[in-house]
């Protein structure tokens, strides 16, 4: 990214934490930034353009890192630890991120509210991912609570260091919430725990990606293109409809497919969404 654009990203941050977002304007981020308001323009549309640039960075910078500790060749248990440890240590860098994200009620935009429920479901779908390679099938019925426990325990200790400044051994915090982890599981399975949340509960979670896939089919009918090539566009579309509905969704056929539209410049936008939503990398 260029240096100018962070200095204004990290200044606004900076300026969200302490005055709030909607108490801080333009010209006081330029200003922090060392920059004029007009330079503010030459990266920024506005400041939901703004926040929602600064969103997507920081989502993209800690997802790049777990993706890297994720392709090691790790036991599942160690990863996932040093995947909490990354984590962790993103929180550390960038704290006036995530004090503006914990302390402001943000709804300024459809782009930045719907990428932020992707961050969401992109966040599960890690969670589950994780917790099946630990543990396989023998927690199935268990996976969507164990996730959400998971999701509470990191949150907690997240928490505390973002508001009140505590530090926390970054080194051994992974592998002592995998340990937590494994004691919880212990409990459900010894016990023979009822289900408290099951897949069809979160039902709504995976519609996002058929409002994704809607959206899209409405742009497609707008592109000045033959009628025949919107047919076929259309019809790989419901394919994939067809696919992400399925109990197994096969995502490398998704991947294949979503390369129609990759193709097609005017629709980056829409297949990048749509595969945050999916929890899926774009071919190449």
């Amino acid at each position: 990214m260029n240096e100018k654009k962070m200095k204004l990203i990290e200044a606004g941050m900076r300026l969200f934490a302490e005055k709030g977002y909607h108490n801080t304007s333009i010209q006081e981020i330029a200003s922090e930034a060392g920059v004029s308001k007009g330079a503010f323009y030459l990266y920024f549309q506005s400041k939901e353009d703004f926040i929602t640039t600064a969103f997507h960075f920081y989502h993209d910078e800690i997802t790049e890192q777990i993706k890297q500790v994720s392709e090691q060749n790790l036991e599942p248990r160690e990863s996932l630890a040093k995947q909490i440890e990354v984590i962790i240590a993103y929180i550390y860098e960038y704290k006036d991120f995530l004090t503006m994200q914990l302390r402001e009620n943000i709804s300024i935009g459809e782009d930045t509210d719907t990428f932020i429920r992707q961050m969401k479901m992109q966040n599960f779908h890690w969670l589950r991912q994780n917790i099946t390679a630990i543990y396989g099938e023998k927690i199935a019925p268990y996976l969507v609570d164990i996730s959400i426990q998971l999701d509470g325990l990191m949150n907690g200790y997240f928490k505390w260091i973002v508001i009140d400044d505590i530090s926390i051994d970054r080194t051994i915090i992974g592998a002592y919430l995998v340990r937590r982890i494994d004691d919880i599981v212990k409990g459900l399975l010894d016990r023979d725990e009822i289900v408290i949340i099951t897949e069809k509960n979160i039902a709504d979670l995976y519609q996002d990606g058929e409002q994704q896939l809607a959206d899209l089919k409405e742009k497609v009918h707008k592109l000045q293109i033959s009628q025949e090539k919107v047919k076929q566009l259309i019809d790989v579309i419901d394919i994939i409809l067809i696919e992400i509905r399925k109990d197994e969704p096969q995502y490398m056929m998704i991947q294949g497919l979503l390369v129609h539209f990759q193709r097609i410049p005017e629709l980056k936008k829409e297949c990048e969404s749509i595969a945050r939503v999916l929890d899926i990398d774009l071919l190449d």
